[in-house]
């Protein structure tokens, strides 16, 4: 059973104001890797067909001190502005559709601090405990997963594991939009399946898990 129901680019109402009006449009934000010979003039030209407006990428990307500093492999939010997509009711539910362009190794979640539940992220469970007293779990090692046999969990069952990393802030009011998601590697169901919980084997990950990252069933 999911815990949440929403996952795509972060949708938000416009804040960059160009052309269309507020009811007509909305922001979506991605992330981009920056590569060899990159320049904010290059990736806003290529985002937006204007090299000119580099300020709306560098606005939330302050971490980059001076505006040539960016370096290959940095990740940058870029804000995007498009045209606002209309619901249509239907009495069938919609099935979930994700941006053709979507990274699921790197995406960012929508954040609304007056939700109670303010991470808006789809996953099927958490990284509940470790089954070892150690430093380090990567890979091999076994963790608790909150999910089991009541929301469905099979041995064999593959998950891949996210973490929520850095807060995306609006250039001006410093207010949290959005959280920056990160996929860290996967694991599999390998045995003690409870009905609320299981133990499961890190197949691989790029760094350390820790209590509290995210698991989703794994597409792959």
């Amino acid at each position: 059973m999911l815990k949440k129901i929403i996952l795509s680019s972060l949708v938000l109402m416009p804040l960059l104001g160009a052309g269309l009006s507020a009811a007509e449009t909305e922001t979506v934000f991605k992330v981009y890797t920056v590569k060899k010979g990159d320049t904010l003039f290059k990736i806003s030209d290529k985002f937006y067909g204007d090299g000119e407006l580099w300020k709306k990428i560098w606005d939330f990307n302050k971490y980059v001190k001076k505006s040539h500093w960016i370096f290959p492999g940095d990740d940058l939010i870029i804000p995007i502005e498009r045209e606002k997509k209309v619901a249509v009711k239907t009495d069938e539910p919609a099935p979930e559709q994700a941006d053709e362009d979507e990274n699921h190794d790197m995406f960012i979640a929508p954040y609304n601090e007056r939700a109670a539940v303010p991470l808006d992220f789809k996953y099927a469970g958490k990284i509940s405990a470790f089954t070892d007293n150690v430093a380090i779990h990567a890979q091999r090692a076994k963790v608790v997963l909150d999910t089991g046999k009541k929301d469905g969990v099979k041995a064999s069952d593959k998950f891949d594991i996210y973490r929520a990393s850095k807060k995306i802030h609006h250039p001006e009011t410093k207010k949290i939009m959005g959280v920056l998601i990160r996929r860290l590697g996967t694991l599999t169901v390998s045995d003690d399946i409870q009905d609320n919980s299981c133990i499961a084997t890190i197949n691989y990950t790029k760094e350390p898990v820790k209590l509290g990252d995210f698991v989703r069933l794994s597409k792959d």
